[in-house]
């Protein structure tokens, strides 16, 4: 038996869903705490604790601790730690932008998981002041790399990985777990007249004043044209006032249950996100789960959780950019085969993603990170350990020493035809071949070594030539392809 089913395993997170500010980082570690718990481990989330919530509270089979408010959690969370030490067994360590910083306080051997549900250094420098950004990016980047090197880390999307590796520099393993999707296979009948249905926050950061802008414009050709905002926030009055004086037909629903949320979404025609954030959009795939296509920015997460032109579009550019292609989809989904096409793959893809595998891979990589720790306390050298890529190296055989195979690690595959040396090496990533060629005695800089790593986009799924594109013909500056005959695969006018 392991530790991570031995003792308690300690989810950490800035807030809960009860938080008037909670987002999909907070249903993400209550899904998982659920479904961790369901199997039988000792979950407890520690969080802040929001005016009018108990300190203590059982939720779906697992407790949640709540201390301090949004910022006074982290040291308090740090000094629960401290007390409840020998029974904490596992930790997940989530960083909204700042972590807890844990493995300060934990046992040696306590497997410590890093969740960063996405990078936010850009977010730092817009939404506070310069010497407060400044400390909020070096506790994020370099001091959280120095307290969790080699600890693995969790991301929601493969653009929230390569930022982890490109711009946090962090070189313990990472390990891309999506969210899971609440409402996969909701069927219900679209609206007659075009709708647009947009769930979440009500933001500033989201850049949610593109959308009334947008449907603004929209109305002139579309005059039955309507959007919807379901949720709360500090942007809704800016937003109000706008949509007054635009003339917009925006309805602003704020906060509804969960049936009514569900039942007005599954009416839409399309979901969109103008944000240009870097975080995986669970709203955008929840909508795909409900058939509906969606419509975001070419940024970050986005280019992750949207397919484009099969669950959705993606676009670059401004406000009127966004505004065109906006009204070209709404033109596009206008025929209803098209419609029923683009919403049965965006079902299709939305299936991909649950809570229970969700749930699996955060628990794989917790394993991992307690074997990594074993073999480490046992005195074994630490190398290469956990990543879910692979990386095929080709080196020549001239430049290789003769003993080369000494430098092998157990697992990965080596072949030599007497030129080339090849090898398949599982679990590793772009950050680990610099090591790998030292451990070679290969010069790095060598122009015949060459580096395949397996494209991020292959964490996801791949589709198949026999899935339709339907692209718009968008005022962005980059030529794109016209909608495609679903029935032949032909080329046919919009």
């Amino acid at each position: 038996m392991t530790s991570t089913s031995r003792g308690q395993l300690v989810v950490l997170n800035w807030r809960d869903c009860r938080h008037p500010g909670a987002g999909a980082a907070e249903l993400y570690c209550e899904r998982v705490a659920g479904e961790l718990a369901a199997r039988g481990r000792d979950v407890v989330l520690v969080t802040s604790r929001p005016a009018g919530t108990p300190a203590r509270e059982q939720v779906d089979g697992y407790s949640i601790r709540r201390l301090g408010n949004w910022w006074s959690v982290y040291p308090l969370a740090l000094l629960w730690l401290v007390k409840h030490r020998a029974t904490v067994g596992s930790v997940v360590d989530s960083q909204n932008g700042v972590p807890f910083f844990s493995p300060l306080v934990t046992r040696r051997g306590v497997p410590v998981v890093l969740l960063v549900h996405h990078v936010h250094q850009d977010l730092f420098v817009r939404a506070l002041h310069p010497a407060a950004a400044r400390l909020a990016a070096w506790l994020e980047g370099p001091a959280s790399r120095r307290v969790y090197r080699r600890r693995a880390v969790v991301v929601l999307s493969p653009s929230a990985r390569a930022q982890v590796r490109r711009r946090l520099k962090f070189d313990g393993p990472v390990t891309v777990v999506p969210c899971g999707a609440d409402r996969v296979g909701a069927r219900l009948a679209r609206a007659a007249t075009p709708r647009i249905v947009v769930v979440g926050r009500l933001t500033p950061l989201k850049r949610l004043e593109w959308l009334v802008d947008a449907v603004a414009e929209v109305r002139v050709q579309r005059p039955d044209v309507e959007l919807h905002l379901i949720g709360a926030g500090p942007a809704r009055s800016g937003l109000e006032e706008r949509a007054r004086s635009t003339g917009a037909p925006v309805v602003f629903h704020g906060r509804l249950s969960d049936r009514d949320r569900d039942a007005l979404l599954g009416t839409a025609w399309l979901t969109v996100n103008a944000s240009d954030g870097g975080d995986w959009a669970l709203s955008l795939i929840e909508a795909n789960a409900a058939g509906v296509p969606a419509l975001a920015r070419r940024v970050g997460g986005m280019t992750d959780a949207v397919r484009h032109g099969r669950t959705g579009w993606l676009v670059h550019g401004t406000a009127e950019d966004f505004s065109t292609a906006m009204a070209r989809a709404l033109d596009v989904l206008a025929d209803p085969s098209v419609a029923a096409a683009m919403g049965e793959r965006a079902r299709r893809w939305a299936a991909r993603f649950t809570w229970s595998r969700t749930a699996d891979g955060l628990a794989e990589v917790l394993d991992r990170e307690e074997a990594r720790l074993e073999r480490r306390l046992a005195g074994a050298r630490e190398r290469r350990t956990g990543n879910d890529l692979v990386v095929v190296l080709s080196v020549p055989a001239s430049a290789i020493p003769a003993d080369w195979e000494s430098g092998r690690r157990a697992g990965d595959v080596w072949v030599s035809d007497g030129t080339t040396v090849r090898g398949l090496l599982t679990g590793a990533d772009e950050a680990d071949v610099p090591g790998i060629l030292r451990r070679l005695d290969v010069d790095q800089t060598d122009p015949a070594v060459s580096v395949l790593v397996a494209r991020h986009a292959d964490l996801l799924g791949q589709w198949t030539d026999a899935d339709g594109v339907v692209d718009l013909a968008e005022a962005v500056g980059v030529p794109v392809e016209l909608p495609v005959d679903e029935g032949r695969g032909n080329r046919r006018a919009a």
